[in-house]
C-alpha cells in the first residue's frame, strides 16, 4: 500500500515568510517619496516595512532548516501560494489609509490588480492621492510584470534543482528556452533586459512633458504592460511626442525577454525569425488598419487623428496594457467588438503580457490547417511544428487543454458578474479583460461603467479573474487539487 507522505510545508513557509519579506523591502521607495514630499502616509509605509519584515523574517527564521528540494507538482502550488500572499501583504498600506481606499476590498483590489499587471483601478480622482501612494501603485506593476516568482529565484539561496519547477511554473508557455544552463543566470539576464527597459523608458518620458516623478511610475507601468497612470485623463493628458514614445514601450514590451537577449547577443535573426514575433507584429498592423478604417470612414475622425488613436490602441490591447485615450469612447460597436476579440490573445509569451499568448493562437491556427488536410490526406503524417520544430502531441493537447479552459473561465465570470447586477456589455468587458490582465480598457468600452462602482462581490470576482489570467490558469488549479499536496 502506497502511503500518501505530506507537502513540503518547510520550504512552502520558508518562501512564503521569504516573499513577504521581499515586499517589506519594497515598501522603501514610498518611504522615501512620503519624507521628500513631507506626506504623512511616511509612518504609513514604515510600519507596512516593519510590520512585513518581522512576519517575514519570522516564518523564515522558524523554517530555515528546509529541505533543499522541490518537485515540480509542488513548485506550481508554491508559485500559485506567493502570487496570492504577495498582493495580500502589498495591500497593507492601502488597508490603513481608508481615505482613498474605503474598504478592504478597496485595498485588496487595487493591490491585486497592480501585481497582476491589469491596471483596473477603483480610484476615481487619481490626482488627489499622495505621491508615495502613486510609486507603490507603479511599483507593484513592475514587480508583477517580470513576475514575483523570479525575484524570489534570484534571492533563494541552496535550492537545487527546485529552482527550475519555480521557473517553468511561473512561465506556463511551450517555447522555455532558456539563454544560460542555470536558471538564475537566467533569470539574472531576463531581468537586466527588463530593468533596460525601464531606464530606457524614464529618459525617453523624461526628455517629453512629464516630470521625474510621473516618468518613473509611468516607465515603470508601461514596461511591466500594466497601465496604471498617476493622472485623471489617462495618456490622453499628454502631448502626441509621449504618446508615441508610450506607443514604442509598450509594442517592445510585448517582445519575448529571451529573444531580446540573443538579439543583443548577435543572433539577431532568432528574433526577426520568429514566427511569434512576426505574428504579434502582424495582429497589430491588421488590427490597426481595421480599427483606423472604422474611425475614419464610419466615424467622421480626422486622418490623424484616427491613426494615431488606433495604433496607440491596438497596441495597448496586444500587449495588454490598457492604457487609452479619450477619442475611445467614441469609437463604435464595431471598434468594441473588435477590440475584446483582441484582448484575448494577448502578446507574446516570455514577455511581461498575458492574455492567451499569440504562441498559443499560432499552434491552434495550424492544428485546424492540419485537421483540414487531413480529411483529404487521412493517411498522411502532418506533424504541427512552431519555427520549424515538429510539436509532440502532449504539447499540442495542453495548447487545447488551456483554451478551452481559458473560454469556460471567462464565460462563467461573464455569468457571475451578470448574475451580481451588472449589465450583460460591461459584463462581457469586465470579465475579459481582467482575466485577460488588460484593465483600464474597460473604460471606452463602457464609459458608465468604473470599477469604484462595482459591489463587492464583483470585485472579488474580478480578483479572482486576475490572478487566474496571470498564473495562466494552472498554477491557480494547483493550488486547489489534492494531488499537489499529496505525493507517493
Amino acid at each position: 500500500m502506497i502511503i500518501a507522505k505530506s507537502f513540503n510545508t518547510k520550504i512552502l513557509f520558508y518562501i512564503l515568510g521569504l516573499t513577504i519579506s521581499f515586499i517589506g523591502f519594497c515598501f522603501i521607495p514610498s518611504i522615501v517619496t512620503a519624507y521628500i514630499f513631507q506626506e504623512p502616509t511616511l509612518i504609513v509605509f514604515t510600519f507596512s516595512l516593519i510590520f512585513a519584515l518581522i512576519i517575514g523574517g519570522s516564518i523564515m527564521y522558524v523554517n530555515r532548516k528546509y529541505p533543499q528540494s522541490l518537485t515540480k507538482k509542488e513548485g506550481r502550488a508554491v508559485v500559485g501560494l506567493i502570487w496570492s500572499i504577495a498582493p495580500i501583504t502589498a495591500s497593507v498600506p492601502f488597508l490603513l489609509l481608508p481615505q482613498y481606499f474605503t474598504s478592504p476590498i478597496n485595498a485588496l483590489f487595487e493591490s491585486f490588480s497592480g501585481f497582476t499587471t491589469t491596471g483596473s483601478s477603483i480610484l476615481h480622482n487619481i490626482e488627489i492621492i499622495p505621491k508615495s501612494v502613486l510609486i507603490w501603485r507603479a511599483l507593484t506593476q513592475w514587480i508583477g510584470g517580470l513576475g514575483i516568482t523570479l525575484f524570489i529565484i534570484m534571492f533563494m539561496k541552496n535550492f537545487r534543482n527546485g529552482s527550475n519547477y519555480l521557473f517553468n511554473a511561473e512561465f506556463t508557455s511551450i517555447d522555455k528556452e532558456k539563454i544560460h544552463p542555470h536558471i538564475k543566470q537566467t533569470v539574472s539576464r531576463i531581468f537586466l533586459i527588463y530593468f533596460s527597459y525601464t531606464i530606457l523608458a524614464f529618459i525617453l518620458l523624461f526628455f517629453g512633458d512629464m516630470d521625474i516623478f510621473t516618468a518613473i511610475c509611468h516607465s515603470l507601468s508601461t514596461i511591466s504592460t500594466g497601465g496604471f497612470t498617476t493622472v485623471n485623463g489617462n495618456i490622453g493628458q499628454f502631448s502626441s511626442y509621449t504618446q508615441y514614445v508610450i506607443m514604442g514601450l509598450m509594442f517592445l514590451s510585448g517582445i519575448s525577454y529571451v529573444l531580446v537577449y540573443w538579439l543583443f547577443k548577435g543572433k539577431a535573426e532568432k528574433l526577426f525569425k520568429d514566427e511569434q514575433t512576426k505574428a504579434y507584429t502582424l495582429i497589430i498592423i491588421i488590427g490597426t488598419i481595421t480599427l483606423f478604417v472604422s474611425l475614419f470612414f464610419f466615424h467622421d475622425h480626422n486622418f490623424v487623428v484616427s491613426l494615431k488613436s488606433s495604433l496607440f490602441h491596438i497596441i495597448s490591447v496586444v500587449s495588454t496594457t490598457g492604457y487609452y485615450m479619450p477619442e475611445a469612447q467614441d469609437f463604435g460597436l464595431f471598434a468594441v467588438v473588435f477590440i475584446i476579440i483582441l484582448m484575448f490573445i494577448g502578446g507574446s509569451s516570455s514577455s511581461s503580457c498575458t492574455g492567451l499568448k499569440i504562441i498559443r493562437v499560432i499552434i491552434l491556427y495550424k492544428y485546424l490547417q492540419q485537421s483540414f488536410k487531413q480529411m483529404f490526406h487521412p493517411r498522411a503524417v502532418l506533424p504541427i511544428r512552431y519555427n520549424k520544430v515538429a510539436l509532440v502531441d502532449e504539447a499540442t493537447g495542453l495548447v487545447f487543454g488551456f483554451f478551452f479552459l481559458y473560454l469556460m473561465i471567462f464565460i462563467l465570470g461573464a455569468f457571475i458578474l451578470t448574475l451580481l447586477g451588472n449589465d450583460f456589455l460591461p459584463s462581457i468587458a469586465l470579465s475579459v479583460s481582467n482575466l485577460s490582465n488588460v484593465g483600464p480598457v474597460v473604460g471606452y468600452i463602457s464609459p458608465e461603467t468604473t470599477y469604484d462602482t462595482l459591489n463587492d462581490g464583483s470585485k472579488i470576482t474580478l480578483m479572482i479573474l486576475m490572478i487566474i489570467g496571470r498564473l495562466e490558469i494552472f498554477s491557480f488549479l494547483a493550488m486547489f487539487s489534492k494531488s499537489i499536496w499529496t505525493k507517493d
